[in-house]
């Protein structure tokens, strides 16, 4: 059943899957050894280093046990260690032993080892240690799973020297392709319950294959369609830029069954659904999207507290798993939610059950100064034989390993609300919506 489709939840920046059927839960990722951990297929390790008398950089390399193949994203910092002061840089550093540093490190696949490179203001006396810890990035749900290790001082240069970051750029996106399918969705009647307008010509559906709900994942809106929901405006055309959006909304008094009640969620009973989400299928339009294919959305999010927008793939065959999720992004009420920060991933069925990767991606580091709630912006996907793709506005930022088949595929935009995403902080900030340019499929 379509149950729990993309909602499975992914643990850190590789994945352990959470069905989210029954109540929603986090599990810790576990741990592999001291300055280590692991999830997924992958142990990461940091390892401690040691600076020579007259050095004034630590170089400490971050490991995985073999090289990954999929795309692992993780935060790294620097902290007060045993004697010793940090400052940022710019700041005095009268006091300070060392300049503070924060970032990420992006493992691609076929990638094993980065470095990270420490500055010091001075050579480390005697008894002093700089702490360096890493960190599963799995913003703003989880990111758990930490490590570290120490860099003190030595009578030999540091044990990092042999150590290089490898760098294993991800494939360009293919070139002289044919475009199968290409539409903007500014036709009157685009989309509709049984997706087919009259006379029996295929348009986008307005609800998922299995009905208009996801309860398990304790999603507080009704996938709702305007013409069996006249309460609700599901989508609509943008006068600014002319481009068609769907949206979920805030209805005060509940959703309508029709029969004189109100549509309730089957996990919060004495509760009404109080948003409708919206969703648009081409299950009935185009679904022979397979391998060596590229699928690209062009959109613009909006940013609403409690709203989960998401770009996906679901196979035409019924079932789940497997899927393709292009994006989803958890825009949560949190302090330290990030506006650049998406989920992309992959699910399919193992031999434990539904298993899933992922890599949640900040993707200021692919584009400077990207946007996804002022400006449009390309989400692709190329599906290889051996391996998926992702791209943005043409750079390739992620990828993982094959193991969802060759498909037929057919594609889902939505704007869910709920969920991982968590509770709205009430009507304000809705509708939340999504502004559509475009969806294009080219083959190659």
């Amino acid at each position: 059943m379509m149950r729990a489709t993309r909602r499975t939840l992914l643990k850190g920046s590789v994945g352990i899957a959470l069905t989210t059927i029954g109540p929603l839960t986090v599990l810790d990722t576990p741990a592999a050894a001291d300055g280590a951990f692991s999830f997924g297929d992958s142990t990461i390790a940091v390892v401690d280093t040691t600076v020579g008398p007259a050095e004034l950089w630590a170089e400490v390399p971050v490991k995985l046990n073999a090289p990954t193949t999929c795309t692992i994203v993780l935060e790294y910092e620097t902290l007060n260690g045993t004697g010793t002061i940090g400052v940022l840089p710019g700041e005095a550093t009268k006091d300070a032993d060392f300049f503070v540093v924060r970032g990420f490190l992006i493992f691609q696949p076929g990638e094993q080892v980065k470095v990270v490179k420490i500055r010091l203001v001075r050579p480390l006396e005697a008894g002093k240690s700089i702490i360096f810890q890493i960190s599963d990035f799995g913003h703003p749900l989880f990111g758990f799973a930490r490590a570290s290790a120490e860099v003190r001082p030595g009578d030999l240069p540091s044990v990092a020297a042999p150590h290089v970051s490898d760098d294993v750029p991800l494939p360009p996106l293919p070139s002289h392709g044919s475009v199968v399918f290409s539409d903007r969705l500014l036709d009157r009647d685009f989309a509709n319950d049984e997706g087919y307008v009259a006379g029996g010509t295929p348009c986008w559906q307005s609800r998922l294959a299995s009905g208009r709900r996801l309860d398990g994942n304790k999603e507080l809106g009704y996938y709702a369609d305007p013409s069996l929901n006249p309460e609700t405006t599901v989508w609509g055309i943008d006068p600014l830029t002319g481009c068609r959006f769907i949206q979920a909304e805030y209805h005060q008094d509940g959703l309508s069954d029709g029969q004189g009640g109100k549509l309730v969620p089957g996990w919060r009973m004495e509760t009404p659904f109080r948003f409708s989400s919206a969703i648009v299928t081409s299950r009935t339009l185009f679904n022979r999207i397979t391998l060596n294919t590229y699928v690209e959305f062009n959109v613009r999010l909006m940013k609403v507290t409690g709203s989960w927008p998401g770009l996906w793939l679901l196979p035409v065959k019924p079932g789940w798993p497997p899927e393709i999720d292009l994006l989803e992004t958890y825009i949560t009420g949190a302090p330290q939610y990030r506006e650049d920060v998406i989920f992309s991933s992959i699910h399919w069925k193992g031999e434990k059950g539904p298993d899933a990767r992922g890599a949640a991606m900040p993707l200021g580091l692919i584009e400077e100064g990207v946007d996804l709630f002022s400006r449009f912006n390309r989400f692709g996907c190329f599906i290889g034989e051996q391996q998926l793709i992702y791209y943005l506005n043409g750079r390739p930022y992620c990828a993982m390993p094959n193991r969802v088949g060759a498909g037929p595929w057919y594609m889902l935009m939505d704007v869910a609300v709920g969920g991982p995403a968590g509770e709205p902080n009430g009507p304000g900030g809705f509708p939340a919506r999504m502004y559509i340019a475009g969806v294009k499929v080219i083959q190659f």
